[in-house]
Formats: C-alpha cells, sequence, structure tokens
C-alpha cells in the first residue's frame, strides 16, 4: 500500500500524512492484549526502559516493524532501503497529566539525515480529548530548530524539549486514529500532545524508519535493524531479535543498547544512561 502521488505530494508539503489502515481493529486488539497480558503479569504498565527500543524485548514488535505494508508506506517517502532505528510503546493512561511539549524528533535522536520517518499506530482509538499527537503542518520545511530544556514531571519527553520559537496553534491540525491505523510524520515535524483527559487509556506504538546513509552524531556507535533492501554503508551494528518475551538473552542486548539511547538523548545534559532516562521516553 504505497502512497499515491496526491498522498506523496500532500506528505512532501505538509510533513504528515493519515489515516493509513494498515490492519483490522481485531488485529489492533491483539496486539494490544499482548501488551497488556505483559503488563497484568509484571503488575502495570510497562516501564521506561521497555517503552523504547521495544522490538528487542517484545517479539510482536519486532515483527509489527518488519510488516509489509507498513514498509510500503515508508519505502514512499524514505527510499527501498530501509533501516529501523527504535520502537517506542506510547500508553497515556487517563488524568495522569502527562504531556509532550511542541518539539522535533530531529532535535535529540543526533542523527544527521532527514530521510527518516515515524510510523504511529494506534492501538486503542487516538482522539483530541485522549491525547492525539497536534502537528503543525509545513513546519518540517524549515530542518531543525532551536530547543529548551524544561523541568516539568509530567513532560513525557526525556528532557522536557521544547521548539524555542512561538507557535500558533490554531493552525495545528489533530492526528485522529482509530484502532489499526497508522499517521505518517517527518523527522523535523513541530508536534506535541496533550494529556488523556478521558477514562479510557490510549495506547499507540511508534516505528521509526532511518536511511541506511544516517550517520548517529553524537555517540561513537549506534544499533539498527535492516527490514528491507541493503545497507552499503555499514554506519550501525546489528541488532539481534528477541527469542521470546523478555528472554534473559534479549534482556541483556536490551541494557546495552539502551544505554547507548540514554547517552545519545541526554547528550550535553550531565546525566547519562538509563538512570537519567528514568520513566521518559523519547516523544509522541
Amino acid at each position: 500500500m504505497p502512497l499515491t502521488r496526491e498522498q506523496l505530494d500532500a506528505y512532501r508539503r505538509d510533513g504528515v500524512a493519515f489515516p493509513f489502515r494498515v490492519m483490522s481493529e481485531a488485529r489492533a486488539a491483539e496486539l494490544r492484549e499482548a501488551l497488556e497480558s505483559y503488563e497484568r503479569a509484571t503488575g502495570g504498565p510497562v516501564n521506561g526502559k521497555y517503552r523504547y527500543k521495544s522490538h528487542l524485548v517484545f517479539p510482536f514488535i519486532d515483527e509489527l516493524m518488519r510488516d509489509g505494508t507498513i514498509l510500503d508506506l515508508v519505502e514512499s517517502v524514505i527510499g527501498p532501503d530501509i533501516m529501523a532505528w527504535t520502537t517506542h510503546i506510547y500508553p497515556k493512561e487517563p488524568g495522569d497529566g502527562r504531556f509532550i511539549s511542541w518539539h522535533q524528533d530531529s532535535a535529540h535522536w543526533g542523527l544527521d539525515s532527514d530521510q527518516i520517518a515515524t510510523v504511529w499506530l494506534a492501538l486503542t482509538p487516538v482522539t483530541r480529548a485522549n491525547g492525539a499527537m497536534q502537528m503543525l503542518p509545513g513546519s518540517h520545511a524549515g530542518g531543525q530548530v532551536e530547543h529548551v530544556d524544561t523541568d516539568d514531571e509530567n513532560n513525557i519527553l526525556t528532557r522536557g524539549q521544547t521548539i524555542a520559537h512561538e507557535i500558533d496553534e490554531s493552525k495545528s491540525l489533530w492526528v485522529e486514529l482509530a484502532p489499526g491505523e497508522v499517521s505518517l510524520h517527518h523527522v523535523d515535524m513541530w508536534h506535541a500532545s496533550p494529556p488523556n483527559t478521558t477514562t479510557e487509556r490510549r495506547v499507540g506504538i511508534a516505528l521509526r524508519y532511518i536511511t541506511p546513509s544516517a550517520r548517529q552524531q553524537r555517540i561513537n556507535q549506534d544499533y539498527a535493524t535492516l527490514v528491507r533492501g541493503e545497507d552499503r554503508h555499514g554506519h550501525f551494528l546489528p541488532e539481534q531479535r528477541p527469542a521470546a518475551l523478555m528472554h534473559p538473552d534479549a534482556l541483556a542486548f536490551h541494557e546495552k543498547v539502551a544505554a547507548l539511547q540514554g547517552q545519545i538523548y541526554l547528550a550535553g545534559t550531565g546525566r547519562a544512561g538509563l538512570g537519567g532516562l528514568k520513566e521518559r521516553n523519547a516523544a509522541g
């Protein structure tokens, strides 16, 4: 299901395109149950360190990021050679006040390319009331802009990074999705999301795809998984697939890779590694 010419033109103009149905609502419900059965077994919502690079410990997310329908969408915007750089699980619990400030993904990923796209999959209904993403169409066209770190314990972003420019929210749009639908957005897109003010949780999974020609600029070593085409550059070390949910080998590998992710996200803050990340995530 690649983008049509009209959809591709809209994506290039706006930096975002949606909705695209990539699976049935029933399949989305199965994926939600896979996540929530783990949460029930462990006594609560999936914790911070497993909400990023989630495919290293959750086999169903490892499989999801290789889904051909999803990769067809991604190929339309970044080309036939595709690597999955990371994945994130995004639950927003009802009434917990957690939000995401206006930011660009490019500001904290440390990658030197703009041939990077996020596929954001809804496992529950996603509405303005329960914390849908809010995006500013066309904002990606200016490249990366200045951000400032902010201190708010309810800000889900790793360091509260916030765009240091005035934003006219009247020009923004709301990315509302049904279960099984995805949105596609550019790495330089300006976006945010408010708290979940409903009585039901909102759950999504973000899949982050890059071109193999990209380089990590903040640390000397980074990991990614080739999911389509060829890697002619060798800028990223290969990742190992999880043999089972939270398999001991997978946990050990995740710990290693996540420590590097912490260094990337927290570069320049004086904090490093998993301790600095705590319960926060990257975006979404």
